[in-house]
């Protein structure tokens, strides 16, 4: 991309490229730190209670809703960036249909729940309590599958102490863990993996591009990143 120049025919002036600055670039790029962060981790953020990534989503999802036609203006000048979105957005589809997919398979897996039989029988005398309490609020056997599903498709390791699962899960973990490691189900963990691995790489894509057109926007029109703080240490 030819570097912004500053004249009367420019269809954008410093006003609107301090707006994008606020309302785009800032949530944006946070929100995609941030995704990274769990990618790094294999930490999908799957949810079982509704099949989405918590902490991975759609680029629009970072901005806030009253700026996202901010968004669309910005696109409409940079459709590289629209392009770049297109592709993060398609990674991270293709991400949580791959967890959902593996976590309807371990919930139906004979030997996910056999160890669940298991651990339902052994754990209150373990534990020192009854195994529904492990729950929290859920109830039925259908959530506290999913539950153990979800840690399992998220790569979970210890919880701390704060968590209703977090004595079972500690327990357990590595029985559960055991019991997925079948070869029916690792084209289905390994889809997963290659799907974190394209998000990341969609990710810093967007991110190099979009850092790259913001500094030649800030210098163009002498608009900093960061309009000004509030207290200054």
């Amino acid at each position: 991309m030819k570097q912004p120049r500053r004249s009367a025919k420019q269809p954008y002036g410093p006003n609107i490229v301090r707006a994008w600055f606020d309302t785009v670039f800032h949530y944006v790029l946070a929100g995609l730190e941030t995704e990274k962060g769990f990618l790094a981790r294999r930490n999908w953020t799957f949810r079982h209670h509704n099949g989405k990534l918590e902490y991975i989503s759609s680029v629009a999802r970072y901005v806030p809703s009253a700026a996202i036609e901010n968004l669309e203006q910005f696109v409409a000048f940079f459709p590289e960036v629209g392009a770049l979105i297109d592709r993060h957005d398609d990674c991270v589809q293709r991400l949580e249909s791959r967890c959902a997919a593996y976590a309807d398979a371990l919930i139906e897996s004979a030997d996910f729940l056999t160890t669940f039989r298991r651990v339902e029988a052994e754990s209150p005398q373990e534990l020192a309590h009854e195994f529904s309490r492990n729950f929290g609020a859920y109830s039925s056997e259908e959530d506290f599958k999913r539950i153990l599903a979800e840690y399992l498709v998220n790569n979970i390791e210890s919880l701390f102490s704060y968590y209703s699962t977090a004595a079972l899960w500690n327990r357990y973990r590595e029985d559960f863990v055991s019991a997925a490691n079948t070869p029916e189900l690792a084209p289905l963990r390994e889809a997963i993996d290659q799907a974190g691995r394209d998000s990341i790489a969609a990710s810093d894509g967007l991110i190099a591009s979009m850092k790259r057109i913001r500094s030649e926007l800030s210098l163009a029109f002498d608009v900093p990143f960061v309009a000004e703080l509030s207290s200054v240490r």
